[in-house]
């Protein structure tokens, strides 16, 4: 224990850009005392400890640390050793007051230990889509890490493996937010073979389509998203968070096939499936539903019904800033399509503008509205829209039709 503390005291050191002798003299203990700590030659004080967190800015890190020493907290403590190497390394932050940072929005959730794993997805979930920050991000991949320990050490229990399948699956989402596609595909993989082994049907049905319904805005052509959907669907029809998501993703088919009807017909099965479902707050089947309401209409439907989405939606979708400021876009789509081009683009520019971070999902819908702007047209605002749109072709460009 004291060889790890040691050398996690020495990469933060290192990372804040501080010699041992300045550390030394900010905490008033000794080089040498420093030295040996770092070296793992003495067991570090609580009070240095302490004075080192404070100066380095990663109160309680490395105080954390120490009071996990011993067998018995042997597990939480790899874990959160863990979550440190994905924050400085994966999630490719330096610098120890942003080590700091993330440890503050969550990376210490890892030394609780949870066991309550459907918890944990619910509420990991949901930060999904209120903050897709690297914090959130460094947080979850040491949620993941901490189910990965607790299934080595005590066995891949069915309620484990299900919820390393979810976990995978949200950062797979996540990753892909952060334009990652590649890695978010390998996450998706994982979490489908690890939802398999769980023998949840549930879970099987839900990673299934939810990366079919991602996966419209990843690459996938449309054929690949009807059949993935399908899949799904052939695990099971009863109402579910998965079947709520592969109707989505058909929802998704129709409209970039530009079938209003078929969009329709696929978001009345979705509509249905949400009614059989719990309200869950914020993030509720129904809200999912009214989001692609409003995405089906805004692309394909009158003023009058997209109007009429909108007012229903919006109100739901305010304190989910991805889904809302992604609806926004959506309904600025639908101001250019009526002719409204200098509002539509505007309100979609304010939308983008008010992100925390970056959204790859949103960029995609900033590169749909970009798609029916009128040739002709000039603005600031829409030069500065340009800048926020997803990086190549877009769904709509694959020409495979169902």
């Amino acid at each position: 224990m004291a060889e790890e503390i040691g050398q996690v005291l020495q990469s933060l050191r290192e990372a804040a850009g501080i010699s041992v002798r300045g550390l030394a003299e900010r905490t008033h203990y000794s080089k040498s005392e420093i030295s040996y700590v770092e070296r793992g030659d003495r067991v570090a004080h609580p009070r240095l400890v302490a004075a080192c967190d404070q100066v380095l800015g990663t109160a309680p890190l490395l105080t954390t640390l120490l009071e996990l020493s011993g067998e018995d907290h042997a597990m939480r403590r790899r874990a959160l050793l863990n979550t440190l190497t994905a924050a400085t390394g994966v999630a490719g932050v330096t610098g120890a007051t942003a080590v700091a940072d993330l440890i503050r929005h969550g990376l210490l959730d890892a030394a609780g230990e949870p066991e309550d794993w459907p918890q944990v997805v619910v509420d990991m979930s949901r930060r999904l889509v209120v903050d897709p920050s690297p914090a959130f991000g460094a947080a979850l991949l040491g949620q993941i890490m901490l189910c990965k320990q607790q299934i080595v050490d005590a066995g891949a229990t069915p309620e484990r493996l299900r919820g390393a399948a979810l976990l995978g699956q949200l950062y797979g989402l996540w990753q892909g937010n952060q334009r990652e596609i590649p890695a978010a595909h390998g996450w998706y993989r994982t979490a489908a073979m690890l939802a398999d082994r769980s023998g949840d049907t549930a879970s099987r049905v839900f990673v299934r389509a939810r990366t079919a319904s991602r996966g419209i805005f990843e690459g996938y052509t449309l054929r690949e998203v009807d059949a993935r959907a399908k899949e799904a669907l052939a695990i099971s029809l009863r109402p579910s968070l998965g079947t709520l998501e592969a109707h989505s993703a058909l929802v998704h088919v129709q409209a970039l096939a530009e079938d209003l009807s078929g969009g329709r017909r696929a978001l009345a099965k979705m509509l249905e499936v949400a009614e059989g479902l719990p309200d869950t707050g914020p993030d509720s089947p129904a809200a999912r539903s009214l989001s692609f309401a409003h995405y089906l209409e805004s692309r394909l439907g009158t003023s009058t019904s997209a109007d009429r989405v909108w007012e229903e939606a919006e109100p739901v979708l305010q304190p989910l800033p991805v889904w809302w400021r992604e609806a926004q876009v959506y309904y600025g789509l639908s101001l250019v399509r009526r002719g409204d081009v200098s509002d539509g683009v505007s309100y979609a520019l304010q939308a983008v503008r008010a992100l925390p971070s970056p959204v790859h999902t949103v960029g995609v819908a900033v590169a749909d509205l970009l798609r029916v702007v009128p040739a002709a047209h000039r603005s600031y605002d829409l030069d500065e829209l340009r800048t926020y749109a997803a990086v190549g072709g877009g769904p709509w460009t694959v020409p495979s039709r169902v």
